[in-house]
């Protein structure tokens, strides 16, 4: 299942009146893999901990891609962000799966280990040539309680545009009006988007 995340930017309107928001770009994201993580291959601070066995540890692996933009648009930043709705689950230790051709265009940078609110920076090591609309892939490695499967949370993604006219480049960020919410069993993979129940 692949869900198509609009994103909007707030056009100028003339003098005195309120501007009105614009389609600007979209994330389309695909369907999660997640697995189990041996107690031997967490990080070293995370396999010292006194209350070890009391956690379930999961690697989740998000996938999404950036849509194709019109002539004269590059995608200068991506920002992704995932929230679960449950204080007990957090992340250990964000990253990105080993490098591949489509991400030697930009550099990560995350937010979010020990919380449950998880984010992934992506930024155009060459900001004029901006980062390919292609796919992506980031990571997670997970806790959450031995009793919990079933994980529930919100989905956004923020990009900022580097739009290029007669020599001159502006910028412009675009955001959705608001999250998808989605939910995801940890025990057999499930997930699913929440079309109906954005709220």
């Amino acid at each position: 299942m692949t869900v198509c995340l609009d994103l909007y930017a707030e056009e100028p309107a003339a003098r005195g009146t309120q501007g009105r928001l614009v389609r600007e770009a979209g994330v389309l994201f695909g369907r999660p893999t997640v697995g189990p993580v041996a107690d031997d291959e967490l990080p070293g601070f995370a396999q010292r901990r006194p209350d070890l066995g009391r956690w379930r540890f999961t690697q989740l692996v998000l996938p999404f891609d950036l849509e194709d933009l019109p002539g004269g648009k590059r995608y200068a930043e991506a920002k992704v962000r995932m929230t679960f709705d449950d204080p007990d689950v957090r992340s250990v230790v964000l990253s990105r799966p080993s490098p591949r051709d489509t991400d030697e265009d930009s550099d990560i940078d995350t937010w979010g280990a020990g919380r449950g609110e998880l984010t992934w920076k992506l930024t155009a090591r060459e900001a004029r040539l901006g980062m390919r609309p292609s796919g992506r892939l980031v990571q997670a490695v997970l806790e959450s309680p031995l009793s919990s499967d079933q994980f529930t949370g919100t989905l956004g993604a923020t990009v900022r545009v580097l739009r290029m006219m007669l020599g001159w480049a502006s910028q412009v960020e675009a955001e959705p009006r608001r999250p998808l919410r989605f939910a995801l069993n940890v025990a057999d993979g499930a997930f699913e988007f929440a079309i109906g129940g954005l709220q």
